[in-house]
């Protein structure tokens, strides 16, 4: 990743936590200890984010009460080739005429493009996804009740009842901030719930994540491995993770493969 971009990703990740961590941004810019470090000082020394022990924090700490998480914006150029490979794979299980749900997220945003010619009744609570295939496409297109969170794109309602329990869909497909062996992990607790809702609407739970997300945690648990039907990732994932998905019982999907 270019050194420009590396500074946009840390400075976003920054405006939207009290702290983010060098370890954490190791991990997510998969660069070096020592170049990440180097990032943030010459980010603190161009007066862009203030320097503390063990990671930064913004200059500004933001005051809105926005979703805990990542911008969509961000999350679109990280790992974007196998985001849309993982995104292609996941459009071929979808059939004419099918009800479906898709999550927000990048990748799902990204299988919206594969589907758009496709007839089918789709609900999302993603806007952006909701645009897209109004514009582009043939889809039906539904979305819940709730307010715009405009840094995720995502429809989100803190009430009971949001409009879905009236929409039945055969598949619903979603992303996650990180996958473990305790379950499918988001960083907010109104993503968790608007996630639940639609999860309850759906026959099979296709889970879309590219490799990297089996190294990322948080601390709030969308459903566990055993309550999704299929993964599907890209051929990142590690021997272990594999192990990990077929001992709960889901149908694993590598994208790029010729054979599952």
């Amino acid at each position: 990743m270019h050194e420009r971009e590396r500074h946009r990703i840390i400075l976003s990740e920054a405006a939207t936590k009290p702290v983010v961590t060098i370890s954490y941004l190791v991990e997510l810019l998969d660069a070096s200890e020592a170049t990440i470090r180097r990032d943030v000082n010459f980010l603190h020394n161009e007066g862009k984010l203030r320097k503390v022990r063990g990671g930064a924090e913004s200059l500004h700490p933001p005051t809105s009460t926005g979703l805990a998480g990542r911008p969509f914006a961000i999350s679109q150029s990280i790992n974007a080739k196998a985001k849309s490979r993982v995104a292609q794979a996941a459009a071929a299980l979808c059939t004419e005429g099918e009800s479906i749900i898709i999550g927000g997220g990048s990748t799902a945003f990204m299988m919206a493009e594969h589907i758009k010619h496709m007839q089918l009744d789709v609900m999302t609570n993603s806007f952006v996804i909701a645009e897209y295939l109004l514009r582009e496409g043939n889809c039906n297109v539904t979305v819940p009740s709730g307010k715009i969170y405009r840094e995720q794109n995502l429809i989100l309602s803190p009430y009971p009842e949001d409009g879905s329990s009236q929409f039945y869909a055969s598949k619903m497909f979603f992303g996650a901030q990180g996958v473990g062996n305790l379950g499918v992990m988001e960083t907010d607790p109104q993503i968790v719930q608007g996630t639940t809702r639609l999860l309850g609407q759906a026959e099979q739970r296709i889970l879309l994540i590219d490799s990297s997300k089996f190294t990322l945690s948080s601390s709030m648990i969308t459903c566990s491995l055993a309550a999704l039907d299929t993964v599907v990732t890209d051929q990142g994932v590690s021997n272990k993770s594999i192990k990990m998905i077929e001992a709960s019982g889901c149908r694993l999907i590598i994208a790029g493969e010729s054979s599952v």
